[in-house]
Formats: C-alpha cells, structure tokens, sequence
C-alpha cells in the first residue's frame, strides 16, 4: 500500500520506462550494524540495520506451512522479493515430540537466507529475519513493483556520495509522521530502530552531517548536560547506540529519574513523553504486567529494557489526582528475568501505595 502511493502517480504520468531508481539515503551514515551489537543476534528483529531509508522495520516476515513428509512450505514473505536467494533445510515433523521451531539464517553482508528448524504447525505470527542494506534492497523492490505496473526499469541503486539532484521534481505525495507517533512506538512497543533511528536524526539536525552514532551520541549527551544542568547526573553516562542494545552504555538510576522529571516539569513536552510510554496492564510492553496489582488507583507509564543480565524498567505512577512520581529500576547480573520483573512491579506497588497514603497539601505540586 505505501509504495503503491509513489507507484501510482508514476504510472499515472505517463512513464513505461525508467533509466535508473535511486535512493537517497545519505541522511545517515551507511553503518547499518553497530559494532557493539551481539554478532549472534543480527538475524533477529530488534537488531535490524539501520540506514537512512527504513522500510517495514527492515525485516522479512515469513509464514510457513507444514507440508507432510517433506520440506515445509515457505510461501512468500512480506514484503515479497523475488530475486532473493532461499535455501530450505527446515522439516515438516508431526511427531509427538516435535514442535514448531523454524529460524532463519542470513548469510553475511548479504539476503540470502537458509531456513532451519522445525514446522509442526502452520505458523501465523510472522517468522522475521533482518535485511541487508535497506536502501540497496528497497531500490530494486521499488523497482519490481513498478515493472509489475508495466513501467520498466533499467537500473536501480543507492546515491553515490557526491551525487546531486538539483532539478528533481515531486511526482508522489510527501508523507510526514508526527514526533509523537515515533516516540509512542519506540517507548510503548520498544522498537528499537526508532530509537537508533532518533538518535542518527539528532546527529543529523544538529551537525549538518549524515547522522551516526558518534554525532548522535555526542548530541544527546550535550542535550543531557543542559537540561539536567548537575555534572554529577550526566558526567558519567555512556551512550553507545539509541536503544540500549549494546552492553557497553551506563547511566544511574539518579539520572534517569532526573532526566523524566524535566520532563515532567517541561509545558511544552511533558504530555507528548509520558503518553509515549507504555501503560501498566493495558499497552505495550508492559500489556501483561501490573493487571492484579493494588496501585490504588495509579497509573504507571513506564519503558522496559531488556537486554542479556539487565532488565529494568523506569517512568511514572500517577495518583488519581494526578501526582506523580518518576522511578527508575536497573538490574545487573539477572538470571531469572521473570524474577527481575516481580521485585521491579513490587517496588513500583509500593511506590503507588505509598503516593496514596501521603496525604495532598494545598499549595503543593
């Protein structure tokens, strides 16, 4: 449906032939992985590259099917690429000790991909696996998809460095996505490439460069510097990447409680942060957790983090009568990770709890 929004008006201009697509994605740098990331999970989806045209949280989804006595069937993807190379090595066991454990590998700088595993059952949650080089990728799918419209194409490919598009014209819509949206699904569904793609953006806004996680980093902490205005909460913080992905990042519980009450404090931006988190029992990452607690009538917004030995969790319990408190909860050397979310929902029922039995003092925030 999205590209069919840049497909139509093409076809509507009279075009049957294009010399070349061309992405322009040089708004960032062409580091799609950072290299502090876990090597072994660069196939999952919260590892997706990032580069500065995203497309479908630049993954594959996949639904395969059982097939009796031989290979499953894979079937096409989403979105569907069909100069894609795909090796099927997973089974289709229907024993009673079997189950449905299908995985895919991608092999190196590449998209060929080998599937894995078992298919007992027809899988209806999409089996996804991350894309190389999401501008090189989308190109050729832009391309495809025009071909189909009877538009053909000769070439398709990413901008070159120095390259100049000085007599463009628009031909399709220009599509705008309010802050709000992407901060909503980066904090409320923990969508790591929003973030990493948040943090290049500022790197990109702020240095007239194509944004990285070097510049990005290095804004963000000069953004911390200034709104927390205390050496002591922001002199120590590591920023690695945007989402917390890499184990190398460190910040304080201190500070990142400092960092929500500017939040809080702040007219302008207060109400687009906190309705960006998730909320306790109701959405999110946080859909499942707080439903039998006794809050007292509090909500909590909150943003979890999770990564191997840390969980955590941090934001805000508010009152019935709108105070608030902010907390922040980090865990180092989890084990148990279920065990890790129990003490963290105890002590925020405790923080609710308390915030209800303090009684409200007229003239007090």
């Amino acid at each position: 449906t999205l590209l069919g929004v840049w497909i139509k008006p093409i076809v509507d201009s009279g075009l049957t032939r294009v010399t070349e697509v061309i992405v322009d994605d040089r708004i960032f740098d062409r580091e799609f992985v950072h290299p502090a990331w876990p090597v072994d999970q660069l196939a999952a989806r919260y590892c997706a590259e990032v580069a500065g045209l995203n497309f479908h949280m630049n993954v594959l989804h996949f639904y395969p099917k059982p097939r009796q006595g031989q290979s499953p069937v894979i079937g096409g993807s989403v979105p569907d690429p069909p100069w894609i190379r795909i090796s099927n090595m997973a089974t289709s066991r229907n024993g009673g000790r079997d189950e449905s454990n299908i995985w895919i590998a991608r092999t190196g700088d590449t998209n060929d991909l080998t599937f894995r595993g078992n298919v007992r059952f027809a899988y209806k949650a999409p089996v996804a696996i991350t894309l190389h080089n999401e501008p090189e990728f989308f190109a050729r799918l832009l391309a495809d998809r025009l071909g189909r419209k009877g538009v053909s194409v000769s070439k398709a490919r990413a901008a070159t460095t120095d390259e100049l598009f000085t007599d463009a014209k628009p031909l399709g819509p220009v599509i705008t996505t309010p802050i709000s949206t992407v901060i909503t699904r980066a904090n409320t569904d923990s969508e790591n490439l929003y973030a990493e793609a948040l943090l290049k953006r500022i790197g990109a806004a702020m240095t007239g460069e194509p944004g990285s996680w070097v510049n990005g980093a290095a804004i963000l902490r000069h953004i911390l510097h200034e709104r927390l205005d205390d050496p002591a909460l922001s002199s120590n913080v590591v920023v690695t990447d945007g989402s917390g992905l890499a184990s190398s990042n460190r910040v304080a519980a201190s500070t990142m409680t400092a960092w929500l009450n500017s939040f809080h404090n702040d007219e302008k931006l207060a109400q687009v942060f906190v309705d960006s988190l998730a909320v306790g029992g109701k959405s999110g990452t946080l859909d499942n957790r707080f439903k039998t607690a006794d809050l007292r009538g509090a909500v909590v917004q909150a943003k979890s983090g999770y990564i191997n030995g840390v969980s955590c969790l941090t934001g805000f319990v508010t009152a019935a009568d709108g105070r608030r408190r902010s907390f922040s909860i980090l865990m180092n050397s989890v084990k148990e990770v279920s065990q890790a979310k129990k003490v963290q929902e105890q002590i925020v029922t405790a923080i609710a709890q308390d915030l209800a039995e303090v009684p409200v003092q007229l003239g007090s925030d």
